[in-house]
């Protein structure tokens, strides 16, 4: 790491290269599609209720619990998210356009007009799939 606390643009790309040796350009998607997921999640969380402005009181945390507790169940949903994102991957990979673009690895062509509209199709199917998944997920968490 540099004295400023980031990685040079070297070791970034290094580490990007690393990651795709590992995981294979289809773990790009996965990641992407978990972040994906779950800021969609929190973004829900946050608007639930109007008069809750943190997401701790949405979880309803107990306030002796702490930190620990929400770094715990923010691992458990990322890891929900990232089950959800192979899920999402393994069916568009099934898509012949989307599917070229999950080997090729090129995340911009996700802007493509033909491949986002096949992989907002698939996102609405996933969703209403997840939708009681969620419901349950988010009741075990509390």
């Amino acid at each position: 790491m540099s004295e400023d606390g980031f990685l040079n643009e070297d070791k970034a790309e290094q580490n990007v290269q690393d990651f795709i040796e590992e995981h294979g350009t289809e773990g790009v998607f996965v990641v992407y599609f978990r972040q994906f997921i779950f800021r969609f999640i929190m973004q829900e969380l946050k608007s639930e209720d109007e008069e809750v402005d943190d997401i701790g009181t949405q979880l309803h945390l107990d306030v002796t619990e702490g930190d620990e507790v929400l770094k715990m169940k923010r691992e458990q949903m990322l890891q929900r998210c990232e089950d959800w994102a192979r899920d999402l991957v393994d069916d568009l990979k099934e898509d012949e356009v989307v599917a070229e673009v999950i080997e090729s690895g090129d995340v911009e062509r996700l802007d493509d007009e033909d491949v986002e509209e096949c992989v907002e199709e698939a996102i609405d199917g996933k969703f209403e799939e997840w939708e009681n998944q969620l419901e349950k997920f988010l009741e075990e968490i509390e």
